[in-house]
């Protein structure tokens, strides 16, 4: 396992996270899991806070083993189970996906650091407006008004640029904008994704990042936002700097 490198994709919910997370699960040297829901992780870091107070003398085993403990424990926890065990021996690459994962980057940080390895970081980002246009078509979004999304979506960015600036090298930015617009996921997903983690990108991926193109573009299109949403993300304090920087050389 020593040759294994944490793998998170992350960011606000309806970003790209699930197509980033499916596209280098395509590799046959990365073995990630699917999502595990923010509120487990924290109940599963806290029982790694306790069993790293717990171990007294036994400590430096259980820092050997802990690293195996958590890869293991993170396809138990994933909503689809377990994943591809079968590429678990040759993996160079494990972990999972999770929405706002950015909020525990300290909790991984250290957990990992204790275990002696450093995580890649993939941030997935979105435009507000149609991110916040995504959410409201799910049934399962709670947010009952669009400030309360834009409070968390703000706060998303401010977290990304100081998990950047705290894990130089380490972190890339997968803008769903940029891939639309440029029109061709694979070199996209090529020079954002595979060849940050210095992976090729065999025809198998090719063919499945295609197909999970051509599948994003087969789906029905949520509904457009009214006149109230689209006036309060535009006046919303910190949209107009983010959406500036990351979004509006990509938008139509």
């Amino acid at each position: 396992m020593d040759a294994v490198t944490p793998l998170f994709i992350f960011g606000m919910g309806r970003s790209g996270t699930t197509n980033a997370q499916r596209a280098v699960n395509a590799h046959p040297l990365v073995a990630m899991n699917g999502e595990i829901s923010l509120s487990v992780l924290k109940q599963f870091l806290t029982l790694l806070d306790a069993a790293d107070r717990a171990q007294g003398d036994t400590r430096e085993a259980w820092l050997e083993r802990k690293a195996d403990y958590m890869f293991e424990s993170f396809g138990f926890l994933s909503k689809g189970g377990r994943g591809k065990l079968h590429r678990r021996a040759d993996a160079r690459y494990m972990g999972h996906k999770t929405p706002r994962l950015e909020s525990l980057f300290d909790e991984y940080e250290t957990h990992f650091a204790s275990a002696g390895l450093k995580p890649r970081y993939f941030y997935c980002a979105r435009n507000p407006f149609d991110c916040w246009r995504s959410y409201k078509a799910m049934d399962w979004n709670r947010y009952e008004e669009v400030r309360g999304f834009l409070a968390h979506y703000v706060k998303s960015f401010e977290r990304l640029d100081e998990i950047i600036a705290r894990a130089p090298g380490r972190v890339g930015v997968l803008n769903l904008d940029e891939l639309i617009a440029r029109g061709d996921p694979a070199a996209f997903y090529r020079e954002k994704l595979f060849e940050p983690l210095g992976l090729d990108m065999p025809e198998r991926v090719v063919q499945r990042i295609e197909k999970l193109s051509a599948d994003r573009s087969s789906a029905p299109r949520p509904a457009a936002l009214d006149a109230d949403d689209r006036r309060a993300i535009e006046d919303y304090p910190g949209i107009a700097e983010i959406h500036a920087r990351m979004f509006a050389p990509f938008r139509r």
